[in-house]
Protein backbone atom coordinates (compact mmCIF):
# COMPACT_ATOMS: atom_id res chain seq x y z
CA UNK A 1 0.00 0.00 0.00
CA UNK A 2 1.41 3.29 -0.79
CA UNK A 3 2.15 6.07 1.59
CA UNK A 4 -0.64 8.37 1.95
CA UNK A 5 1.69 11.48 1.46
CA UNK A 6 3.03 10.30 -1.59
CA UNK A 7 -0.33 10.17 -3.13
CA UNK A 8 -1.01 13.03 -5.53
CA UNK A 9 -4.53 13.98 -4.55
CA UNK A 10 -4.90 16.66 -7.31
CA UNK A 11 -4.34 14.45 -10.25
CA UNK A 12 -6.70 11.97 -8.40
CA UNK A 13 -9.48 14.37 -8.74
CA UNK A 14 -8.35 15.36 -12.17
CA UNK A 15 -8.51 11.93 -13.10
CA UNK A 16 -12.07 11.27 -11.70
CA UNK A 17 -13.05 14.55 -14.09
CA UNK A 18 -11.30 13.32 -16.86
CA UNK A 19 -12.94 9.98 -16.64
CA UNK A 20 -16.36 10.85 -15.97
CA UNK A 21 -17.00 13.91 -17.40
CA UNK A 22 -19.47 15.84 -14.74
CA UNK A 23 -21.62 17.92 -16.50
CA UNK A 24 -21.88 20.95 -14.02
CA UNK A 25 -25.55 21.24 -14.76
CA UNK A 26 -27.72 23.02 -12.35
CA UNK A 27 -28.94 20.47 -9.70
CA UNK A 28 -32.51 19.81 -9.96
CA UNK A 29 -32.33 18.71 -13.61
CA UNK A 30 -35.01 16.67 -14.61
CA UNK A 31 -32.07 14.36 -16.39
CA UNK A 32 -31.75 12.08 -13.46
CA UNK A 33 -32.65 8.76 -12.69
CA UNK A 34 -34.25 9.33 -9.62
CA UNK A 35 -37.34 11.87 -8.58
CA UNK A 36 -35.29 12.83 -5.41
CA UNK A 37 -34.90 12.56 -1.97
CA UNK A 38 -38.24 10.60 -0.03
CA UNK A 39 -36.23 10.82 3.15
CA UNK A 40 -32.84 10.01 4.83
CA UNK A 41 -33.63 7.83 7.40
CA UNK A 42 -31.25 7.93 10.55
CA UNK A 43 -31.34 6.18 14.02
CA UNK A 44 -31.26 8.11 17.29
CA UNK A 45 -30.56 7.31 20.80
CA UNK A 46 -33.45 9.78 22.31
CA UNK A 47 -36.84 10.50 19.96
CA UNK A 48 -37.50 13.82 22.09
CA UNK A 49 -34.18 15.13 22.42
CA UNK A 50 -33.72 14.73 18.52
CA UNK A 51 -37.69 15.87 18.10
CA UNK A 52 -36.56 19.10 20.15
CA UNK A 53 -33.26 19.56 18.59
CA UNK A 54 -34.57 19.08 14.72
CA UNK A 55 -37.87 21.54 15.72
CA UNK A 56 -36.52 23.85 17.62
CA UNK A 57 -33.08 24.69 16.88
CA UNK A 58 -33.23 23.85 13.08
CA UNK A 59 -36.82 24.76 12.52
CA UNK A 60 -38.00 21.77 11.18
CA UNK A 61 -41.93 20.51 11.99
CA UNK A 62 -42.74 17.01 13.34
CA UNK A 63 -44.96 15.53 11.01
CA UNK A 64 -45.71 11.97 11.42
CA UNK A 65 -44.61 9.33 14.52
CA UNK A 66 -45.26 5.70 13.49
CA UNK A 67 -44.03 2.08 14.53
CA UNK A 68 -40.79 0.47 12.93
CA UNK A 69 -42.24 -2.01 10.69
CA UNK A 70 -39.60 -3.95 11.05
CA UNK A 71 -38.65 -3.60 14.86
CA UNK A 72 -41.71 -3.61 17.18
CA UNK A 73 -40.25 -1.79 19.91
CA UNK A 74 -38.90 0.99 17.87
CA UNK A 75 -40.95 4.04 16.99
CA UNK A 76 -40.19 5.79 13.35
CA UNK A 77 -40.38 9.62 12.94
CA UNK A 78 -40.54 11.93 9.88
CA UNK A 79 -39.69 15.66 10.08
CA UNK A 80 -40.33 17.68 7.16
CA UNK A 81 -36.90 19.15 5.90
CA UNK A 82 -38.98 21.22 3.22
CA UNK A 83 -38.73 21.02 -0.45
CA UNK A 84 -41.15 18.43 -0.20
CA UNK A 85 -38.30 15.90 2.14
CA UNK A 86 -38.40 14.46 4.78
CA UNK A 87 -35.63 13.51 7.75
CA UNK A 88 -36.53 10.47 9.27
CA UNK A 89 -35.48 8.85 12.75
CA UNK A 90 -35.64 5.19 14.50
CA UNK A 91 -35.15 4.12 17.91
CA UNK A 92 -33.63 0.87 18.31
CA UNK A 93 -34.50 0.84 22.22
CA UNK A 94 -33.15 -2.91 22.24
CA UNK A 95 -30.70 -2.21 21.24
CA UNK A 96 -28.79 0.25 23.63
CA UNK A 97 -27.27 3.73 22.60
CA UNK A 98 -23.48 2.63 21.09
CA UNK A 99 -22.86 5.06 18.81
CA UNK A 100 -20.82 4.48 15.34
CA UNK A 101 -17.78 5.53 14.48
CA UNK A 102 -16.82 7.06 11.57
CA UNK A 103 -15.86 5.21 8.24
CA UNK A 104 -16.03 3.59 5.04
CA UNK A 105 -19.93 3.73 4.64
CA UNK A 106 -20.79 6.34 7.10
CA UNK A 107 -22.63 9.71 6.62
CA UNK A 108 -20.15 13.02 6.67
CA UNK A 109 -22.61 15.16 7.14
CA UNK A 110 -26.10 16.23 6.17
CA UNK A 111 -26.60 19.81 4.22
CA UNK A 112 -29.57 21.37 4.42
CA UNK A 113 -30.78 24.17 1.95
CA UNK A 114 -31.55 27.56 3.90
CA UNK A 115 -32.76 31.03 3.41
CA UNK A 116 -31.28 33.67 4.52
CA UNK A 117 -33.85 34.09 7.24
CA UNK A 118 -33.59 30.58 8.11
CA UNK A 119 -29.51 30.96 8.19
CA UNK A 120 -30.29 33.87 10.78
CA UNK A 121 -32.67 31.61 13.37
CA UNK A 122 -29.98 28.64 12.93
CA UNK A 123 -27.42 30.92 14.04
CA UNK A 124 -28.57 33.17 16.68
CA UNK A 125 -30.38 30.00 18.08
CA UNK A 126 -27.29 28.16 18.60
CA UNK A 127 -26.11 31.28 20.05
CA UNK A 128 -28.40 31.39 22.38
CA UNK A 129 -28.52 27.81 23.57
CA UNK A 130 -25.04 27.79 24.16
CA UNK A 131 -24.36 24.84 21.19
CA UNK A 132 -21.40 24.62 19.94
CA UNK A 133 -20.84 25.49 16.25
CA UNK A 134 -18.71 26.81 13.26
CA UNK A 135 -19.74 29.66 10.66
CA UNK A 136 -18.26 29.37 7.31
CA UNK A 137 -18.94 32.73 6.57
CA UNK A 138 -21.23 36.15 8.27
CA UNK A 139 -24.31 36.23 9.47
CA UNK A 140 -26.91 36.30 6.69
CA UNK A 141 -25.24 34.02 4.33
CA UNK A 142 -22.61 30.98 4.28
CA UNK A 143 -22.63 27.74 6.21
CA UNK A 144 -23.35 26.73 9.38
CA UNK A 145 -22.24 23.36 10.91
CA UNK A 146 -23.22 22.12 14.15
CA UNK A 147 -23.88 18.91 16.31
CA UNK A 148 -27.26 17.29 17.06
CA UNK A 149 -27.81 15.45 19.95
CA UNK A 150 -26.14 12.37 18.48
CA UNK A 151 -23.27 13.67 17.14
CA UNK A 152 -24.73 13.85 13.91
CA UNK A 153 -23.15 17.09 11.67
CA UNK A 154 -25.54 19.18 10.70
CA UNK A 155 -24.65 22.14 8.03
CA UNK A 156 -27.60 24.77 7.10
CA UNK A 157 -26.15 26.74 3.98
CA UNK A 158 -27.26 29.55 1.83
CA UNK A 159 -24.98 28.19 -1.12
CA UNK A 160 -23.35 31.60 -0.74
Amino acid sequence: MPDMQDINYEAKRAALVEKYAPSNELVGSSSVGTGGVDHLALICSDLEETIEFYTEVVGMRLAKIVPNRDEPSSTHIFLDMGGGNMLAFFDFPKKGAAKTERGVGSMHHMALKGTPEQYAAVVKTARERGIKHDIHGDETKGSIYLRDPDDIMIEVTTGY
